[in-house]
């Protein structure tokens, strides 16, 4: 009776510490970094979130191979030495000197990051866990995740003020050698692989038979514009929140300390649909994700000078976003089917990261020229198309 829950919850306990560990290192300490790696090498802030993006482009064409590799070879070896390529990776960043460095560095760091983030974790769990128990599982995994930036936003920033840039990444460097490496190898061990729903807050699961025919396509192409557009904000978001809460008159210390309740307010979210999502299609939930996060924007642009509007906004964009992440591995699942879910999720991560790969650039570029108000603005624009395709989907998910 003791061995049963560790075999029950160890891979989604292994692959939440290391979606933690991997979206605090791989994305979240660049948003404290990259300004600090940018006044010391003579850049701009839009010359290295324009090297950001690029990476993003260049991890996206990874993610088609990344999902290749789990259906055909499962996720225990590309998680595990994506995990190493990954700490190659921010170990480089602590060595760059110029441009072209920073550059090398980030293309490794990004294309080794799709090798170990969500939708690679999403297509290892389905394989271990197939049908409806997948979607639970999804769920518990996301609900680690979300206390990524609470952790690693105050983390690297206490880091980098003790020890400098250099030091902090070489910290986040090992800490994913020594801890990522051998918590994919043995979470995503086969033995550990169960038919079970994941059973967290008696959560009931429903089956939603797959599209057919014309209508699996044209639902297919408005989730990925929906993913697509709502994507291109969240990126950029948590790369540049803190440059663009410190353009609307902040200081460095409140940004941190408004945007650490983000990480919260995503366990919220995720917790709130693990136990009452039940028999709700993930649909559903993708409306009420991109409701919140369109609301919080709203908060935002309006009462964005005041501390109040920052932790307002924090909250209702982190629920939003925490039960988006969700989304964007069971709907799919529903609407298409676990067939080739691997390969599926991959090119989405693609077609979303090619199309994305440009935000941090540009809304860098408009937090430099117009202000920090105005990125905000042009991002709650996005959020809010990526809410309106959604219409599309459910008219043809009918």
């Amino acid at each position: 009776m003791m061995a049963r829950p560790l075999k029950y919850y160890l891979p989604v306990c292994g692959l939440g510490l290391t979606q933690i560990m991997g979206y605090g290192t791989l994305l979240y300490s660049y948003a404290v970094l990259l300004p600090l790696m940018a006044d010391e090498l003579g850049l701009g802030l839009s010359d290295v979130f324009g090297l950001l993006s690029i990476g993003f482009f260049f991890g996206g064409l990874s993610a088609i191979v990344a999902g290749f590799a789990v259906d055909r070879i499962g996720g225990r070896w590309v998680m595990s030495l994506g995990s190493v390529a990954s700490a190659g990776g921010l170990w480089g960043l602590s060595q760059v000197t110029g441009p072209i460095g920073l550059t090398v560095a980030i293309l490794l760091t990004q294309m080794a990051a799709m090798f170990v983030l969500y939708d690679v974790a999403f297509a290892s769990i389905a394989k271990l866990r197939p049908g409806q128990a997948a979607q639970s599982a999804i769920s518990g995994i996301t609900l680690f995740g979300g206390v990524a930036s609470t952790i690693y936003w105050p983390l690297t920033l206490a880091l980098s003020n003790l020890y400098g840039w250099q030091v902090t990444w070489q910290i986040h460097a090992a800490s994913v050698l020594l801890i990522c490496v051998p918590a994919h190898w043995f979470s995503l061990s086969a033995e550990n692989g169960i038919s079970a729903p994941l059973d967290i807050g008696k959560r009931e699961t429903a089956t939603w038979p797959p599209l057919q025919g014309p209508t699996r396509r044209h639902a297919m192409i408005w989730m990925v514009l929906s993913f697509t557009f709502s994507g291109y904000s969240m990126g950029a978001l948590m790369s540049l929140w803190v440059s663009n809460v410190e353009a609307l008159g902040h200081s460095a210390a409140v940004a941190v300390t408004a945007g650490a309740l983000i990480g919260p307010a995503k366990t919220a979210g995720r917790f709130f649909e693990l136990i009452f999502g039940r028999a709700l299609h993930p649909l559903i939930t993708s409306f009420i994700s991109l409701g919140l996060m369109t609301l919080g924007f709203s908060i935002l642009l309006g009462f964005g000078a005041t501390f109040a509007g920052l932790i307002v906004f924090a909250v209702l964009y982190g629920m939003g976003d925490g039960i988006k992440t969700i989304t964007m591995g069971t709907l799919p699942l529903a609407l298409f089917g676990p067939e080739g879910f691997g390969a599926r999720l991959g090119w989405i991560a693609f077609i979303r990261m090619s199309v994305n790969s440009s935000s941090p650039f540009l809304f860098a570029w408009i937090t430099e020229s117009y202000g920090g108000w105005t990125s905000f603005l042009v991002m709650a624009l996005f959020i809010f198309m990526g809410l309106a395709a959604l219409f599309f989907v459910k008219r043809h998910a009918r």
